[in-house]
């Protein structure tokens, strides 16, 4: 992989990985267009790990607050409510991904599962914005992550976006928009450092060394343009909504049907 798509790649998942607008589907596709298929291990090991701390660093007083809470009280008192919402919603997709990510890799990474993904869960987007919630995280309960969870599983369709989709599910649950995406961006942070964790033991040492430059560009653009995107959305995200996101993928998912299918 030559510099310059090594950089347009990353800056892409950095950009796409935290937003409503699918970061796998917008790897595929500009893959694809680039004639390289598959970006290799290393650069995957590399935006992982780059987007998984910029969620670390922003979201570090929550973490940190949430590992004290751990130490000083019991697991399921009402202190310790977030980070048990957040392992008990995991779980589905760590089951899930590990058992399909085969079937997933040799059967809907094309571009019509993405069209079709893109636009159907821009729709399902839409309309869980117009629930109009106004809980916040504390009012999330066991349950209700574990439906996250489920919905989460459903990220494994290209096209469909993780964050997406679990802040469609936050807003079906009576989240008003900014919980919903802070609780996505929070369950990020297991979800991608599981992925990152599974694709690190696949590398030998030898392939880090052989490969640093590569790992850090990819690291360090998409740790920066991550941490970016995350601040920038959660600030706009009352005022602006979801619409734009909304638009944005059936003008995607349209042009794929009509031009790469």
């Amino acid at each position: 992989m030559d510099t310059l798509q090594l950089i347009l790649l990353s800056v892409v998942q950095g950009l796409t990985e935290f937003l409503p607008v699918s970061s796998s589907a917008h790897l595929v596709l500009l893959s694809e267009f680039l004639g390289e298929e598959d970006q290799g291990i290393i650069f995957d090991v590399g935006v992982h790990f780059g987007t998984l701390m910029a969620a670390l660093v922003y979201f570090r007083s929550d973490l940190k607050k949430m590992i004290i809470n751990l130490g000083s009280h019991k697991f399921l008192s009402k202190e310790n409510n977030l980070t048990a919402n957040l392992i008990i919603a995991v779980i589905p997709i760590l089951l899930l991904g590990f058992l399909l990510r085969d079937f997933v890799n040799l059967n809907l990474r094309n571009s019509e599962v993405i069209a079709y993904a893109t636009i159907i869960f821009g729709i399902l987007l839409y309309t869980a914005q117009l629930r109009k919630g106004k809980e916040d995280l504390d009012s999330v309960n066991l349950k209700q992550a574990l439906i996250i969870g489920l919905f989460q599983c459903l990220a494994l369709i290209p096209g469909t976006s993780r964050s997406g989709i679990t802040i469609t599910a936050g807003l079906f649950l009576g989240l008003s928009a900014t919980a919903a995406s802070r609780f996505s961006f929070l369950l990020a942070i297991p979800t991608i450092g599981a992925i990152a964790l599974a694709e690190l033991i696949r590398v030998s040492f030898i392939d880090i060394t052989d490969n640093g430059a590569e790992l850090s560009i990819a690291l360090i653009i998409s740790f920066l343009v991550a941490y970016i995107s995350i601040d920038m959305f959660l600030k706009l995200i009352d005022r602006i909504g979801f619409t734009p996101f909304v638009i944005y993928r059936l003008l995607l998912g349209g042009w794929l049907l009509m031009y790469w299918t």
